[in-house]
């Protein structure tokens, strides 16, 4: 029968010890590598999380105390090899090793040879940022154990399942976009998570062959912005048709309103979402592609606002009250200051978005600047975004309607935010922009529905406001023409002010494309149309289908 300890010998306190210190020298080291490459990369953004580093100090005393040598050395060889491949995406790419990579990689390994052999003299030191820690722990779980007094118990081999399994488990009901890439998580956490998806999605199963795309390529050209401060704000699940500033009859946005109300040029325009989940929306404004089929550029990041600001000059900015692994697709590259969720637990637990505003409010402004503000204030579960406030709430949160008055409340709580905001951006100076918006809109009872990733018009229902100060007056009135202006305009509308005119030979009037809740496979896209009596949804169809059918349009 299994004990739980080995011999006495074993479990005296120098023994426990021994075990400890080696627990601890592990993990260390497997976090080594993120920090080695940032000695000779700006790529690698990846920072400490405690409760990252807490799991895997358990992982490397379960490493330990299982006494079996050919596990660890095979668990800590794989993970070698992972760790190889995602640092060396990061230094070529800049950015994190995604589950589709993995699948590209392994569809064309030839081409992989050939450029890593051609990039060697350039990214050679991803191989010592690997080699040395890990070549360190391969060497102290094959010379030690035997050498040195250590407790031993079989029962850790079940915490080495679990954190092992854990991901792939997960996997099997979540969809391929809930492991996106964080570029400020541990490279080896990135791993976990991407190598579990494409484990469970992608591996040894045929790849999706996508029709070939018809549309044409977009051209770049210069824009003379003189724009100093470009802004976007971008507020989770937020649905035009709930704020009282586009005619709902609760109060909803009182000093939006006001605001409004003392600056004219300033105005409101119901928007369209580029997708109905924000791992997909945020993707498509940020990256201002209006046709469905061209994902290859989000993974190129030649049409980006972060890269087209870098361009022009402007310190780039990512503040947001969400988790670092949104930043997936939008250009982290390109970043100088990126705040996340991950960087102030603590602070975000207590105050929500609210510790945003400190976190906005310390910052040092260069000379010209862009910035995006990425906040979670009306996303599910709606109360829990404003319970710290001291002010009530102004409707009940409970009973019948508990619900729907609490993302009343949850926007009235925002209004509050986005005065702020808009008082610091009034307090720049020079010509300067400020778009605010929702990544999608959001189900709220219809049908007994709730919630969002729904191809359905309340989820690509958002709101667009747009702000200029010592702004040019045709500038403002290229967007104020427009009946509705989506993400894609609003994109394109930034990308101007950040100093690159996107020229879409594409385009068809009046027609717009929301994109279903995934990335980079068969999705689901719903033809928007507008027409004199308001927007027409088309019903949503399979990129598959839609790109064998270019001849479709919207009518009119």
């Amino acid at each position: 029968m299994l004990t739980l300890l080995a011999p006495r010998r074993a479990s005296a306190p120098r023994a426990w010890l021994s075990l400890l210190a080696l627990a601890t020298l592990s993990c260390a080291l497997l976090l080594a590598d993120d920090f080695l490459q940032q000695l000779f990369t700006t790529n690698n953004h990846a920072e400490l999380e405690a409760g990252y580093v807490a799991v895997l100090w358990l992982f490397s005393l379960g490493l330990w105390l299982c006494n079996l040598r050919p596990l660890s050395m095979g668990i800590l060889t794989l993970f070698a090899v992972m760790q190889l491949m995602q640092l060396a995406n990061i230094s070529f790419f800049g950015e994190p090793l995604t589950a589709i990579d993995i699948q590209s990689l392994l569809n064309d390994p030839g081409e992989v040879r050939e450029t890593a052999a051609h990039s060697l003299a350039q990214h050679w030191p991803v191989l010592l940022c690997v080699g040395i820690p890990y070549g360190l722990l391969l060497a102290l779980h094959w010379r030690l154990p035997g050498r040195v007094s250590l407790p031993q118990s079989r029962w850790a081999l079940l915490l080495i399942a679990v954190v092992l399994l854990s991901k792939p488990y997960r996997a099997t009901y979540r969809n391929l976009d809930s492991f996106a890439a964080s570029p400020s998580r541990s490279a080896l956490h990135n791993n976990l998570n991407v190598f579990s998806a494409w484990a469970v999605h992608l591996a040894f199963k045929p790849e999706v062959q996508l029709p070939p795309t018809s549309f044409a390529p977009y051209a770049l050209s210069p824009s003379m912005s003189e724009a100093k401060h470009v802004w976007l704000v971008v507020a989770d699940s937020l649905r035009s048709d709930r704020l009282g500033v586009f005619g709902y009859d609760r109060d909803t946005t009182p000093k939006l309103a006001t605001y409004l109300g003392g600056h004219p040029s300033a105005f409101v325009r119901p928007g369209i979402a580029a997708g109905v989940a924000t791992d997909v929306s945020l993707p498509y404004l940020i990256n201002p592609i209006r046709e469905p089929g061209k994902d290859a550029l989000l993974r190129t990041g030649d049409i980006n606002l972060f890269r087209f600001a870098k361009q022009a000059g402007f310190r780039t900015h990512w503040i947001s009250s969400q988790e670092s692994k949104l930043l997936a697709n939008l250009g982290s590259r390109y970043l100088d200051v990126s705040i996340t969720r991950e960087d102030h637990p603590v602070r975000f637990l207590k105050q929500q978005d609210r510790a945003l505003l400190d976190v906005l409010d310390a910052q040092r402004w260069a000379e010209r600047n862009f910035v995006v503000l990425n906040l979670r204030t009306a996303h599910l579960p709606y109360a829990q975004n404003y319970r710290h406030e001291k002010t009530p709430a102004p409707w009940v949160d409970e009973g019948p309607n508990g619900q729907s008055n609490a993302y009343d409340n949850s926007v009235h709580y925002l209004d509050s935010l986005l005065a702020e905001v808009i008082a610091d951006f009034d307090r720049l100076e020079g010509e300067r922009y400020l778009i605010i918006t929702g990544d999608h809109g959001q189900r709220l009872g219809e049908g007994g529905h709730w919630g969002h990733n729904d191809l359905v018009p309340e989820v690509s229902d958002v709101p667009v406001i747009v702000i200029g100060r010592e702004a040019k007056a045709e500038t403002m009135a290229g967007l104020s023409a427009e009946r509705w202006i989506s993400h894609y305009e609003a994109g394109k509308w930034l990308a101007a002010r950040l100093g690159t005119r996107i020229h879409n030979p594409n385009l068809r009037p009046n027609e717009h494309f929301v994109h279903g809740k995934l990335l980079f496979t068969d999705n689901f896209i719903q033809r928007v149309c507008e027409t004199p009596d308001g927007l027409v949804h088309q019903p949503p169809q399979l990129l598959s289908m839609l790109l064998k059918q270019p001849e479709a349009r919207c009518e009119g």
